[in-house]
């Protein structure tokens, strides 16, 4: 069963408006305490035509009035989606770790910003709609396994190499924590490139405190290759931003080239496919990473900072 995303995201806004708020120990939760997550996709997959009714009942968001069962019958029994609820079930019978990795981040959230939301957890298909592998609204958080079921997945063919070494288990919490932290950040100031960079590395230095045990280059989307390639070029990377008068320039083109997710970054030089995309993520993240070791200041008083000043109070000076 493959959900409509992004078509019925507002009817699910509509459904789920109720926000629940938790409160959380200072230590990890214990078995009896993780979050638990609902696995839609193994609840549609094992009804039938005389249960479908009652998975309707409890999961209205998923099923629009205008479609007949006919064509949740139908899908019930189309080779295509059973190929993909099987290779779900065979990389992800057992969830736990995933619970447990969702319950810690939540708490560690929790004292980031002095507020948890405890959402309804569910998993779903999304026919490897890897554009939308996480869905947050409200009050529901849903993760479409069929997206991070391996790099090498012969469903991922075709699928540019950039793309596809996210689309791994580890990968899972980091998305998680990005679609967080889009809802928790104050997005202050968005003008300069400057902004931009401070802003993405907000959200970074998010999952630095956040996410337990869980590598840099998970956190950023990158390869181990690329991330050495970032951390060995940072100076020749800042000192072009600096001497092409890049940093305070307002021109939305430069996200394209050092923001986005791309193949590479784009510095225009012969040598360009060797670098490392999202680089102004990366230098970004650095800034805010030296604002907060020669600042005495709370992460959330930090978020609240406008990019500007935590450059200049930053003493940012990447090594050669």
């Amino acid at each position: 069963m493959s959900i409509f995303l992004p078509n019925y995201i507002n009817k699910i806004i509509i459904f789920l408006i109720i926000i629940l708020f938790i409160s959380c120990s200072d230590t990890k939760v214990s078995e009896q305490n993780i979050l638990k997550i609902e696995r839609f996709e193994k609840i549609f997959y094992e009804s039938d035509s005389s249960s479908i009714s009652e998975v309707k009942s409890k999961y209205p968001f998923f099923f629009p009035d205008n479609f007949p069962d006919e064509i949740w019958i139908n899908r019930l029994n189309d080779p295509i989606q059973r190929e993909i609820y099987n290779e779900i079930l065979y990389k992800y019978d057992d969830i736990l770790f995933l619970e447990k990795l969702i319950t810690d981040f939540f708490i560690n959230s929790s004292k980031a910003f002095e507020l948890t939301i405890s959402p309804r957890l569910i998993t779903v298909n999304t026919d490897v709609d890897y554009r939308n592998r996480i869905i947050l609204t409200d009050s529901i958080l849903l993760i479409g396994l069929d997206n991070y079921l391996g790099a090498n997945h012969r469903f991922y063919e075709g699928i540019p190499e950039y793309i596809k070494e996210d689309l791994n288990p580890q990968n899972i919490i980091s998305d998680i924590a990005s679609e967080y932290a889009g809802k928790l950040i104050p997005r202050l100031d968005d003008y300069t490139f400057l902004d931009k960079m401070i802003n993405n590395g907000k959200i970074l230095y998010y999952k630095d405190i956040c996410l337990d045990d869980i590598p840099d280059k998970i956190k950023i989307g990158y390869s181990e290759k690329k991330l050495k390639w970032a951390i060995e070029n940072e100076y020749f990377v800042w000192t072009y931003f600096v001497e092409n008068n890049i940093l305070f320039n307002p021109d939305n083109k430069l996200n394209s080239r050092f923001i986005n997710n791309a193949p590479f970054s784009r510095f225009y030089l012969e040598n360009d496919k060797d670098t490392s995309e999202m680089i102004g993520k990366f230098i970004g993240w650095n800034i805010v990473k030296s604002f907060m070791k020669n600042n005495d200041i709370s992460f959330k008083k930090m978020t609240e900072t406008k990019p500007i000043e935590i450059y200049m109070r930053s003493k940012y000076k990447p090594k050669k």
